[in-house]
């Protein structure tokens, strides 16, 4: 027994020495070669990656011109004015769909506006017919220092009635700011001339069709 024990390291030993000088000659079956791992290129992603500095590089910020001003007349505003054209609105008057009696009507709204203002009827009342988007025009003729406010009124069918005030440059001075059948320009004051012009009223039925009347009031 104890002749067998000391034999068996021995015959190990033996063992792993045979074993290093077959891989040392080249026998017996080599491990596969594994190639490392390459990182996977995305064209696309690559091309997009490349592509937004360019894109943003030449983008440019468009900045809209401004818009012109008058040389010849400004707007002046005073808080109490709107509220004769807001309380008409209010005393019981239906103003979805337009006036019953145009200009009993529109004379009742200027008039209600008069003693806030102390402006005075210019002229006669000025009348038309429109179809719906259907535009009509009225010469102005404005004196320097004199401030004007218009008034109109659509007739029953009609849901919005606009009116702009424009100078002889054709720039827009004034414009009412509600959608209803009574528009005011100004809503809240008054297109004032320094210098005399030719300037034009532009009405214009925005919803509906039918009749309307309109006022032009002066100090």
């Amino acid at each position: 027994m104890a002749t067998r024990i000391r034999t068996l390291p021995l015959l190990a030993l033996v063992g792993t020495t045979v074993a290093a000088a077959l891989a040392a000659c080249g026998g017996g079956d080599k491990p596969p070669v594994v190639p490392p791992p390459q990182a996977s290129t995305d064209v696309s992603a690559t091309a997009s990656a490349s592509a937004a500095p360019v894109a943003s590089a030449t983008a440019t910020a468009v900045t809209p011109p401004p818009a012109p001003t008058s040389t010849v007349a400004t707007t002046k505003t005073d808080a109490t004015w709107a509220s004769c054209h807001q309380k008409y609105q209010g005393a019981g008057r239906d103003f979805v769909h337009g006036s019953k009696d145009v200009a009993k009507d529109l004379t009742a709204m200027a008039d209600g506006c008069k003693a806030a203002t102390k402006l005075k009827l210019m002229g006669k009342t000025l009348t038309g017919d429109l179809a719906e988007h259907g535009t009509q025009s009225f010469p102005l003729e404005a004196k320097a220092s004199h401030c004007y406010r218009v008034y109109a009124m659509a007739s029953d069918g009609v849901k919005d009635l606009d009116v702009v005030m424009k100078d002889s440059a054709q720039i827009v001075i004034g414009q009412d700011s509600t959608d209803d059948p009574s528009p005011v320009v100004s809503e809240d004051g008054a297109v004032c001339f320094s210098k005399d012009d030719k300037a034009t009223v532009v009405v214009t039925l925005d919803a509906g069709k039918g009749s309307y009347a309109l006022q032009i009031w002066s100090d």
